[in-house]
């Protein structure tokens, strides 16, 4: 059974107040454990989430110097260092286009998917003074983060687009594709970040684990590697990679910005499947620990 305040209750800060209208009306009706998510809720609370969204975006650069810069300086400052380490140290091939390009096609798909990951994975912790106090779906908390970094997210894409225009002085037209694996990365965050967040409420320690990870997991990713090595290397197995989705996503960047050699088809659908498991498990769990979360935080 579920209680709750309709969005325009006027209950939840400056978002509500806006809205607000009397009577209040309390819903109560029954949760069924295989509807994992409810569209028409969503919709109904889509300005909270868009008020969520934008008060993220707001905080995290207020009282700061340079703003939206740090949206350029962080993966400008990343492909730097990976192209002295990497590109110079090492001469790790690129696929015949410059190394700062390669890396930098790379790097900007992992830096979404591992700050929407961190950011969901905290959030409902983060926002246990609000949870605990009024209801609205939970499932608002850990897409805010990956909505929110989506303004980063096309910061620094804009910035390799016009990278790649001054080194190559043309898009290939591949870029159609682009759009894909954007939402291939975005559902794959989102699918993380559910799961992570309901496991990061009953076992704190996640959050740290969950680092670790995704520290060793760029380097098992090909962001800084071509994944043409490991084709060569392991041909009959390489495909397998694709179980983590990111490397399509890297490889599907390369092909739309630079031109590289396409996601084989093997790995393509290894991902979305992988994905698509991702998603609904973080769906199920989150959906389990949802009506809990307001008594364990």
């Amino acid at each position: 059974m579920r209680v709750g305040i309709l969005p325009n209750s006027g209950l939840i800060g400056d978002a509500m107040t806006a809205h607000r209208q009397e009577p209040h009306t309390l819903v109560i009706e029954p949760r069924s454990s295989f509807h994992l998510l409810d569209l028409r809720e969503l919709a109904e609370y889509r300005d909270l989430l868009f008020y969520l969204t934008w008060r993220e975006i707001a905080v995290r650069y207020k009282q700061s110097v340079l703003g939206y810069v740090w949206a350029f300086l962080q993966p400008l400052t990343k492909v730097l260092v990976y192209t002295v380490i990497f590109g110079v140290l090492l001469n790790v091939p690129s696929g015949g286009v410059p190394y700062p390009l390669f890396a930098l096609a790379g790097i900007i798909a992992w830096t979404y998917f591992t700050s929407g990951m961190q950011q969901g994975a905290d959030s409902l912790v983060a926002q246990q003074a609000v949870i605990t106090k009024v209801y609205f779906p939970r499932i608002l908390v850990p897409l805010t983060p990956c909505l929110a970094f989506l303004v980063d997210f096309a910061i620094a894409l804009g910035l390799t687009l016009v990278a790649t225009l001054v080194w190559t002085h043309r898009l290939h037209p591949a870029i159609v594709w682009l759009p894909f694996w954007i939402l291939l990365m975005v559902l794959t965050t989102i699918g993380a970040a559910l799961l992570f967040s309901a496991l990061n409420v009953r076992y704190r320690d996640v959050r740290q684990g969950m680092s670790l990870v995704l520290q060793l997991g760029m380097y098992v990713t090909p962001i800084v590697w071509p994944l043409s090595e490991l084709q060569h290397k392991a041909p009959r197995w390489y495909w397998l990679i694709g179980i983590n989705p990111l490397a399509s996503v890297a490889q599907g960047f390369r092909q739309s910005l630079l031109g590289q050699d396409p996601v084989p088809v093997r790995m393509l659908v290894t991902s979305i499947v992988a994905t698509a498991v991702l998603l609904f498990v973080g769906l199920w769990y989150f959906h389990r620990t949802e009506d809990a979360v307001a008594d364990i935080v």
